[in-house]
């Protein structure tokens, strides 16, 4: 019967009842709003739009004029990928993103795609080109969000709903350079837009698959799929579970707490919903996360696995900053790290650029410099890493293998003798252990 009704047919037959449920409630943002800002704004090279949400606390120190404070705290960006419109879109992502951004500290970006729409390909088999639009488009809109907010280059962490959730994993497959992490909610997998080949560029970034009880059997299955797809290509990191009762509904909560372990934040106030999760499948590390013990990460060959903190653990973006915050107290030494003082002041005349600011032991970090066109020629430069002196030039390469935060200095001296230094701090993430992806 499908062969003889055509493609149409079977888009009708995942559709129909994907439209029923959507209707009655999966579709609706039940998450209450936050006291942060969202815009729509549009990337003026792709001219494609997105929603913007700014934190509470961002937006009081914008208010403020604090742009000291701005920068120098950390804002881990959620890039949240829609699912299928009508029913879906970048707007409702963002609404339900903001009281987690809030909680947080999270930048939250959602882009415009055009790919996931009932008209569109369904399920996803090619990169067709709107969806090969779609990734171009959030390329460019993630350099927009970077060039003109505080967020944080190397703390990008991706997430989506239903059918967003081949965008995600595609682009964590393409670019894992551009991704710290991947939390996917309810979503679809297609494993043949995804290319084996790049697997091991990501093998170690950490992945958590989320889904329900209730939810879409095309979206249970294809998730189910995405779980052996990793194991079967060597993922180290990836966490999977299902959680009771739920159905095809916007589950954000679990999402925004296995980044804020990932990206280590601490929320402010505990979260609304998170403790009324409760597991009916999932691997060890599913479960781990669900009630909130991480277990050691997963290291490489040759790189001793160290144990991450517990969940009660305070983990902030600056410890001295927020050490005299009611409830909250200064990290430990084992756990902060090298660069865990609050870094010296910089005269903001030059930048540093690293490529990733964050990542998993061992981070392979590419840096360079940012300042006139004509120092690049004539001045002098000295890097140095927690104090201790690395080299010298324009740019260069460093391997970090300690977990915690790394302070990356450097200081030009012009052909005049004027001194100008910059800061930036390096956060190397420890590795899950795990016993890989496997199927439930």
């Amino acid at each position: 019967m499908d062969k003889l009704m055509g493609p149409g047919w079977m888009r009708v037959r995942w559709i129909a009842p994907f439209c029923l449920l959507c209707v009655l409630a999966g579709c609706a943002v039940p998450q209450p709003r936050g006291n942060g800002r969202l815009t729509r704004v549009v990337e003026p090279e792709s001219r494609r739009g997105y929603y913007l949400y700014l934190p509470e606390d961002y937006v009081r120190l914008e208010q403020a004029k604090d742009q000291a404070g701005l920068r120098a705290r950390r804002w881990p960006l959620v890039v949240t990928f829609h699912g299928m419109k009508p029913f879906d879109n970048a707007r409702p992502q963002a609404l339900e993103w903001q009281q987690e951004a809030d909680r947080f500290g999270f930048v939250v970006v959602a882009p415009e795609l055009r790919a996931p729409d009932m008209f569109a390909q369904f399920p996803l088999r090619t990169v067709h080109p709107a969806f090969k639009g779609d990734e171009q488009a959030t390329l460019r809109i993630l350099d927009h969000v970077f060039a003109t907010t505080c967020a944080d280059r190397g703390n990008v962490l991706a997430t989506s709903w239903s059918s967003g959730g081949y965008m995600a994993h595609y682009m964590l497959n393409r670019h894992p350079d551009r991704f710290t992490c991947l939390a996917v909610r309810q979503s679809n997998f297609s494993e043949s837009v995804m290319d084996a080949s790049a697997a091991p560029r990501s093998a170690y970034h950490p992945l958590f698959i989320i889904n329900t009880e209730n939810d879409f059997a095309i979206c249970k299955k294809e998730s189910q799929r995405a779980v052996e797809w990793y194991g079967h290509n060597g993922y180290k990191n990836v966490a999977w579970i299902y959680i009771r009762h739920l159905g095809h509904e916007r589950t954000p909560d679990l999402a925004a707490d296995f980044f804020g372990r990932v990206s280590g934040v601490q929320p402010n106030r505990p979260p609304a919903v998170l403790a009324r999760r409760q597991a009916i499948d999932g691997n060890a590390d599913g479960i781990a996360l669900l009630s909130g013990k991480l277990k050691p990460f997963a290291a490489p060959p040759g790189v001793t696995a160290r144990a991450v903190p517990d969940a009660d653990v305070p983990r902030r973006d600056d410890p001295v900053a927020y050490a005299a915050r009611p409830g909250v107290t200064a990290l430990p030494e084992r756990v902060r790290g090298p660069a865990s003082i609050r870094e010296p002041a910089a005269d903001g005349t030059v930048a540093i650029r690293v490529t990733p600011r964050t990542g998993i032991e061992p981070l392979y970090m590419h840096y360079s410099a940012e300042c006139p066109a004509d120092w690049q020629r004539s001045a002098a430069f000295r890097w140095t890493l927690n104090g201790q002196a690395i080299g010298g030039g324009l740019n260069g390469q460093k391997t970090l293998t300690e977990p915690g935060d790394h302070t990356l200095g450097l200081l030009v001296v012009t052909a005049r003798g004027e001194e100008h230094r910059a800061y930036q701090t390096i956060r190397v993430i420890p590795r899950l252990t795990s016993g890989g992806a496997s199927g439930g």
